[in-house]
């Protein structure tokens, strides 16, 4: 196995100036500030591609492989820091970027203290975990709830490379103290949570208890649901499987602001290398527009052989925590995040299981938070996602709006296969927009004409230089 790269297990939050910027980044060893961080690394040196192929790059999208994820973040190699970090970075104009940091010359340490090189992957498994957790999108600093929920990724994932248990512990069991500090567990009970994690992974699916048909609605978990989601709409190794997706849909919206009836139809054709990298050709009263998603970043130009420009201020990190599946409860079962059972509701007649998700709360810049929030309804006869409630809520001072809060529910229906996984190819949405206290409702019916699984994708449509 080739040597890996080293990435950080302990989660503190710092506030302070970098670029008139707040920056949020985990940490394996010791403290650092963000004057040393920022005195040895160009943060904004990393190129936002999906054609990296650096060894770090290579090595963690190995990782990430494995469990059928995606990364939503950026690699970059770091000097004389003599650590490892996982950072967040808002932008001016509400924009984020995300990185995982490291020194090379810090990784030869660890090897030869653990013995093997899966003490370094272990740890870089656990700061994938950070990040695709969304514990460096929030504030507060570092907690033994986050540290462990990161340890247990770990374990996870290394499970399924083919790690031994007593392999995937070496990195704590030979670099940790035993006692536990404010911020970090003990040293038994991360060896613990990476022992939880291994058994779940330890196989190729997430086994989870299947509901019984007898089964009292008040004794089924959150987990089950969604494993019982995840097997109607194919199984999770077909999921694990979607690697590129092409998606052909019309959305007829209809919204009437200031006492003015407003009717569109767009057609979106959509093409994903990843669920957070998307090229999109959007046609609407006749005009082209051409839209590229690059690692949150909002690429624009309205001809094909126009240049990309970047459009800043054009926040997309709303979709974080579920950018690293394309079914997004695979992600939330894959990475054991906390949901809520709520029991069975009928709706429009269907009886259904009611799941609430973790709520995601995102700082845009200095001015202002987005909070996200989900509740699903999966019918209990298949087992399929039904119905949703979502509440996307922004406070902010940098504009005369101060608060807004958009409401939506949306019926999912007409399911078909695609490469033996089922698709709803048509959502509709009713949606309500608060903004400074006037309301605006709208409706919006989505259609797909056409899904494709795995299309092969040409390199050039996401390359932002061209």
């Amino acid at each position: 196995m080739k040597k890996l790269f080293l990435f950080l297990s302990v989660c503190f939050g710092v506030s302070q100036s970098f670029q008139a910027q707040e920056l949020k980044m985990c940490g394996y060893q010791g403290y650092q500030t963000v004057e040393e961080v920022t005195s040895a690394c160009d943060l904004q040196g990393a190129t936002a591609s999906i054609n990296d192929t650096s060894e770090a790059t290579v090595v963690v999208d190995n990782i990430l492989d494995k469990v059928g994820l995606f990364r939503n973040f950026l690699i970059e190699e770091c000097d004389n820091i003599n650590n490892a970090l996982a950072v967040t970075m808002p932008l001016e104009g509400g924009d984020i970027d995300r990185y995982i940091l490291y020194d090379e010359a810090f990784f030869t340490k660890v090897s030869a203290s653990t013995g093997t090189d899966w003490g370094l992957t272990s740890i870089l498994a656990h700061e994938v975990g950070h990040h695709l957790n969304g514990h460096t999108l929030k504030g507060g600093g570092s907690n033994h709830k986050v540290e462990l929920q990161a340890d247990e990724f770990s374990g996870f994932v290394l499970a399924r490379m083919g790690c031994s248990l007593s392999d995937a512990q070496s990195a704590v069991s030979n670099l940790l103290p035993d006692e536990a500090s404010a911020t970090h567990p003990a040293k038994q009970d991360r060896l613990n949570a990476i022992e939880v994690g291994w058994n779940r992974g330890n196989g190729k699916t997430i086994v989870v208890k299947k509901i019984e048909e007898n089964e009292k609605p008040n004794e089924i978990t959150a987990e089950q649901v969604i494993a019982n989601y995840l097997d109607a709409i194919g199984g999770q190794e077909k999921i694990m499987e979607i690697k590129t997706l092409f998606k052909n849909e019309t959305m007829t919206m209809k919204m009437k602001a200031s006492g003015i009836k407003m009717d569109t139809k767009t057609n979106r054709e959509l093409l994903y290398a990843s669920p957070i990298n998307q090229y999109t050709k959007i046609k609407v009263s006749g005009t082209n527009i051409y839209v590229l998603i690059l690692n949150n970043k909002f690429y624009q130009k309205d001809k094909p052989q126009s240049s990309w420009v970047l459009k800043p201020g054009t926040n997309v990190s709303y979709n974080e925590g579920k950018g690293v599946s394309y079914i997004p409860e695979f992600g939330v079962l894959t990475n054991n995040l906390s949901m809520e059972y709520l029991g069975v509701k009928n709706i429009d007649k269907k009886d259904c299981y009611v799941i609430d998700f973790p709520e995601l709360e995102l700082k845009r810049d200095e001015s202002g938070i987005m909070n996200y929030k989900s509740t699903k309804y999966y019918e209990v006869s298949t087992g399929l996602l039904y119905y949703e409630e979502t509440v996307l809520e922004s406070t902010s001072s940098a504009n005369n709006y101060g608060n807004s809060i958009v409401k939506s529910k949306t019926i999912y229906s007409d399911y078909r296969p695609v490469n033996g996984v089922l698709f709803s190819f048509k959502q509709d949405m009713t949606m309500l927009i608060t903004i400074a206290g006037n309301e605006t409702p709208s409706t919006t019916i989505t259609e797909y004409s056409e899904i494709k699984v795995n299309p092969t994708i040409d390199p050039a449509i996401f390359d932002v230089n061209r």
